[in-house]
């Protein structure tokens, strides 16, 4: 049965009122579902101004933090607006769709989540002074990205099936890899002047 069968025979089971009051109650689902989430941005954003946040943290962090929370909200209402629609092939394919979005927004909140303690791990490492601690500090720090970056692939990937996302997985780690190894070896190539 084709795409377009399933469709038509979906619309056969419901009446042209009882579509219309559905998608009434899913248009207002959606719009309650933006006024929310702009509601709980606006709270947030008055308690990161209330605590002083952004003097600890870059506020494009805090725009990022602010951006998922919002998305993930509309997200949700969208959603359940669909759902209220009450035609499976239609909340089917809109959900499979949906459930990507939070997937990557979450895979680049652990991300930067990854690349800052790396970062932060580097320059404690760096400033100890210990002998050889600009090579540990370099090792530490490519493991830290490495082992974020995996664990953010994983999730970004979420939707799709394992054997997909095991193998684009163990691709990605060759290539990265040899980037890592590639970058590192040219730096110490120009630092030695060969």
């Amino acid at each position: 049965m084709t795409f377009y069968e399933v469709l038509q025979e979906s619309f056969n089971n419901v009446t042209i009122n009882q579509l219309a009051l559905r998608g009434f109650f899913a248009f207002a689902i959606i719009i309650l579902g933006i006024a929310f989430g702009k509601l709980v941005d606006l709270v947030f954003r008055k308690i990161i101004r209330k605590v002083e946040i952004n003097k600890h943290i870059r506020n494009s962090f805090i725009e990022l933090f602010l951006l998922v929370i919002r998305w993930t909200i509309y997200i949700t209402f969208i959603n359940f607006g669909l759902n209220q629609l009450e035609i499976p092939v239609i909340s089917d394919f809109f959900s499979s769709i949906l459930i990507t979005i939070p997937a990557f927004t979450g895979a680049l909140l652990l991300l930067v989540i990854g690349v800052g303690l790396a970062y932060y791990l580097r320059k404690i490492i760096k400033n100890s002074e210990a002998k050889e601690g600009e090579i540990i500090a370099d090792i530490l720090f490519y493991f830290v990205i490495f082992v974020f970056g995996i664990y953010a692939i994983w999730l970004a990937l979420l939707p799709l099936n394992s054997t997909t996302t095991h193998s684009i997985i163990i691709v990605l780690v060759a290539i990265s890899a040899a980037g890592v190894i590639f970058y590192n070896t040219k730096k110490e190539l120009k630092k030695h002047n060969y």
